[in-house]
């Protein structure tokens, strides 16, 4: 394209670009919900983008199809009408001057440099961990699910604390110890799982992670013990809700070969599960919760919020 040409096209796209302000404006219809000037702080009042004093339509550029045609109808017809004009110029440039496809755009394929599968990823976990199940990961993350929601209903964490990571267990420890001080119960009626499955793998030398997505459904409501257990927030009709669940451990942990889905051992020394609040083994003194010897949760992500 010669640099008349070139000349010629930037100047119809200023105009363009000066012309098309005031239909966006109107796309926008309000800018967000504010529709009044003047008045109180509510939700429509207070120096809305429609009212006086510095609104979001000021300018001459807002005007100039209206003075052109009168206002109304025939201004938008004028901006519809310059806007056809500009198109059958540039198309005519366009046409005389075609633009090569190699010059657009990146010149490798965009597939190239898309991360590597979850299938992929998983083989890769199990590369390096032979005796890694995934049935039997997804059992484990079922008994972590129900183990944890009866602990949180009887409001005591301990029986299920070998399932939790050090940093989810001390926030739900609180969480626990303000309900039972404000004499409050969340009940989880009819808890079933829909579904189980892994939707992320991530391995690498330091840490290995596991995300599993959790279909269920439960009528989760609370209770005030202090006014016969009436219910204060929630709903005792069944719901459906969907979490996604990261289990996280070492990258040096490995699965032992014959390891359950339920953990009832000390997965370091073998001896009958007994745990305090801390996570250590009442037999071997290791802290079985730090993920230096298996999966332990670490994140729970409700669906509004999950990003992949």
């Amino acid at each position: 394209m010669s640099w008349r040409r070139r000349l010629a096209l930037g100047a119809l796209m200023a105009l363009a670009l000066v012309l098309m302000t005031p239909l966006l404006a109107f796309a926008r219809a309000g800018g967000g919900g504010h529709f009044s000037g003047g008045g109180g702080g509510g939700s429509f009042g207070g120096g809305g983008s429609f009212g006086g004093g510095g609104g979001g339509f000021g300018g001459g550029a807002f005007l100039l199809p209206f003075f052109l045609f009168g206002g109304g109808g025939g201004g938008f017809i004028f901006f519809l009408i310059i806007l056809f004009g500009l198109w059958q110029a540039y198309r005519r440039m366009s046409i005389g001057n075609p633009v090569q496809a190699s010059n657009w755009g990146p010149a490798y394929s965009p597939m190239a440099q898309m991360r590597s599968t979850m299938s992929e990823d998983l083989a890769s976990l199990q590369a390096k961990d032979p005796n890694f199940n995934q049935q039997m990961f997804l059992d484990r993350a079922q008994a972590a699910f129900f183990a944890l929601q009866k602990a949180w209903m009887d409001r005591n964490l301990e029986p299920a604390r070998v399932y939790m990571s050090d940093g989810i267990y001390h926030r739900w420890k609180n969480q626990i110890d303000a309900m039972i001080a404000a004499h409050k119960k969340n009940i989880l009626d009819n808890l079933v799982i829909g579904g189980v499955q892994l939707v992320k793998v991530q391995s690498d030398p330091n840490f290995d992670s596991i995300t599993v997505r959790i279909d269920a459904s439960a009528a989760d409501y609370e209770v005030d013990e202090s006014s016969a257990n009436k219910v204060i927030f929630g709903s005792r009709n069944d719901q459906p809700f969907t979490e996604y669940w990261t289990f996280t451990r070492s990258g040096a942990a490995r699965t032992k070969a014959g390891e359950a889905a339920e953990v009832t051992q000390c997965p370091n020394c073998g001896a009958p599960l007994s745990i305090n609040e801390s996570g250590v083994c009442s037999y071997c003194k290791a802290t079985v919760t730090s993920g230096q010897f298996g999966w332990v949760l670490d994140n729970i992500t409700q669906a509004s919020e999950w990003q992949g």
